[in-house]
């Protein structure tokens, strides 16, 4: 069986390879500090949030109007124009 390692080049600012650097300890590359690191996340379900995130209500407004207009752009864009009620009406090139 053979094994091979596979490596990728990463750009990292230099405030944040001095971080790096400064976690290493003796011995260890920079893809075993990045992994020690990376093994101390707790994996939580998504569920897990669920309500974490306390918002009044002109916040909820915001939010959903965002989400609102984000889909009618995207509506628009996809399918052609929107139509009164929001349904959408794909237009044909050349009409």
């Amino acid at each position: 069986m053979v094994l091979e390692v596979g490596y990728r080049t990463i750009s990292l600012s230099d405030e944040a390879y001095r971080r790096l650097a400064s976690l290493k300890r003796k011995g260890e590359s920079f893809t075993d500090v990045i992994l020690r690191l990376c093994s101390g996340v707790p994996r939580r379900p998504l569920k897990s949030f669920a309500g974490a995130w306390d918002m009044d209500d002109e916040e909820e407004r915001r939010i959903f109007g965002e989400i609102s207009e984000a889909w009618r752009r995207y509506e628009e864009d996809l399918l052609g124009h929107r139509l009164p009620g929001g349904a959408t009406e794909r237009t044909s090139r050349g009409s």
